[in-house]
C-alpha cells in the first residue's frame, strides 16, 4: 500500500537517516510501499524520509523507466558541474535549475545487504545526488538562491495548512 509522502519543511525531511542494518521482511515491505508511492506520484526517485521513516534507503529511476534501490549510499567521487532543472515529491510542483555535478561514483547495498558499485553521469547521476541528499538530510531547495528558496518555502507552508484541514498531514 502506498504511504502519504511528506511535504518540506517537515522535519523528517531535515534529518540525516539512519543506516538500514536489518535486511529481512520489514525492510522488503517498506521498500515495496515507497515503490507504490513513487508511482502513485508519477515521481523519478524517493527516499524513505520521504514517507516519514528515517532510514537510508531510497528508489532511483532511470532514464528507460525502470527502477533501482538504493541502501546505505555513499558518493565515492563527484567530477562536473551540470545544472539540470530538478523537483521533488516533498516539495510539489515546485521546479527549479539546480547546480549538481556532472558524474558520480556511488557505493550502496541492495535489499539482499550486498554491495554494488555504479558510476553515473547525466540525468542519472542527477537522481542519485537528489535521493541521497534526501538521506544526509537535505531537500533540493537548500541549493537555490535564498530568494527562490523563501517564496517555495511559503508555498510549502500553505499547502501544508491546507492539507491539515483535509487531515492529510
Amino acid at each position: 500500500m502506498a504511504r502519504d509522502i511528506v511535504i518540506w519543511p517537515n522535519k523528517v525531511l531535515t534529518t540525516e537517516t539512519k543506516p538500514v542494518t536489518d535486511f529481512g521482511p520489514e525492510l522488503e515491505k517498506l521498500l515495496e510501499e515507497m515503490l507504490e508511492s513513487l508511482k502513485e506520484a508519477d515521481g523519478i526517485g524517493i527516499a524513505a524520509n520521504q514517507v516519514g521513516v528515517s532510514l537510508r534507503c531510497a528508489w532511483v529511476g532511470r532514464e528507460d523507466g525502470t527502477f533501482f534501490e538504493i541502501i546505505n549510499p555513499e558518493v565515492l567521487d563527484k567530477s562536473g558541474p551540470v545544472t539540470l532543472e530538478e523537483g521533488c515529491l516533498s516539495v510539489p510542483d515546485q521546479f527549479e535549475k539546480t547546480p549538481r555535478s556532472h558524474k558520480v561514483k556511488v557505493k550502496y547495498q541492495d535489499r539482499k545487504g550486498e554491495w554494488q558499485e555504479l558510476e553515473a553521469e547525466g540525468r542519472l547521476a542527477h537522481v542519485l545526488q537528489h535521493e541521497i541528499d534526501h538521506l544526509d538530510g537535505h531537500v533540493f531547495v537548500e541549493r537555490l538562491s535564498n530568494l527562490k528558496r523563501s517564496l517555495i518555502l511559503e508555498k510549502m507552508k500553505k499547502l501544508q495548512k491546507a492539507l491539515k484541514r483535509q487531515g492529510k498531514e
